[in-house]
């Protein structure tokens, strides 16, 4: 957050208002700065620190300079519950997966397909892809949220995506099960994410993911494993819409394939039993026990 505002880059919590004007941004760069030494002073005293992914592991050792002893431990993620999904008989369906939070960026995810639906039209490839859809799956916490939603169903039209674009909003996890087992690719654009569960949900399930290019899904979870790709990063609306692209016109069923079977095999890594032993094992590491 402090090179957040010492860049002066708008973002939903660095209002456009104070990253026009200097002097607001030395003030709230002020306020951060000293609610940081508070934050690593306090966490300094800890005697174990679990952080959830290798991105957080490096902000709290750079903020908690002093803490004895900090392990990651990755979150639980229900993996098994998702394998039974089959890995082919897929749609041509883009799945998206979280709260309709700012922080999530859904409108990413929305011109980033409609930039790849643009190049679809151009190269006359419709015929080959007018199956394609964006579904988008999360929930509202609120009227905020909710006019959100509204906000991305108007971009969908504007953008005329709006007939490929599907919102499903507070639905059970059956509902979501069902989604995962029929999609083909999924997508997340929450940058500097610290873990992403959903990516691994999305993986674990069989999906191609493409996450976004920072945080856990970089540095953890979208990673080759035995020199196999897992699946796609990006961060712009030209990269996501050319991941899509790679992915629906360039790869070949058996790429493919092997990507889905890797992606579900890295998912692993964040299993209930991974997490169950990892926690023992910073506990009965550390001498908090003794």
């Amino acid at each position: 957050m402090l090179s957040l505002v010492w860049d002066r880059r708008p973002t939903y919590n660095n209002n456009p208002q104070i990253t026009s004007n200097r002097i607001m941004t030395y003030a709230k760069l002020t306020y951060y700065a000293i609610f940081a030494f508070g934050y690593g002073f306090v966490g300094s005293l800890a005697h174990l620190v679990m952080v959830n992914s290798s991105w957080t592991f490096g902000h709290i050792v750079s903020l908690w300079r002093f803490a004895r002893d900090i392990k990651i431990v990755y979150p639980p993620c229900d993996t098994k519950n998702l394998e039974d999904l089959p890995l082919s008989s897929r749609n041509n369906f883009i799945l998206s997966i979280g709260q309709f939070r700012p922080e999530k960026d859904h409108e990413l995810q929305i011109r980033s397909f409609a930039k790849f639906m643009k190049r679809l039209r151009e190269e006359n490839c419709l015929g080959d892809g007018d199956d394609i859809k964006l579904v988008l799956i999360g929930s509202c916490r609120g009227k905020s949220d909710e006019s959100r939603v509204q906000y991305l169903q108007t971009l969908a039209t504007q953008l005329d995506v709006a007939d490929q674009t599907k919102f499903i909003i507070n639905q059970p996890f059956s509902v979501l099960k069902e989604w995962l087992g029929r999609s083909s690719v999924g997508m997340h654009t929450m940058w500097n994410e610290h873990f992403g569960i959903g990516v691994v949900e999305m993986m674990a399930a069989g999906l191609i993911t493409i996450a976004h290019n920072s945080g856990g899904p970089k540095l953890d979870i979208v990673v080759p494993i035995d020199g196999q790709r897992t699946g796609y990063l990006a961060s712009s609306e030209s990269e996501y819409a050319n991941s899509m692209y790679q992915i629906f016109f360039c790869n070949s069923d058996d790429e493919n394939t092997k990507i889905r079977s890797s992606g579900r095999k890295a998912s692993r890594a964040f299993s209930d039993e991974v997490f169950e032993a990892s926690f023992k094992s910073a506990l009965l590491s550390s001498n908090i026990l003794k």
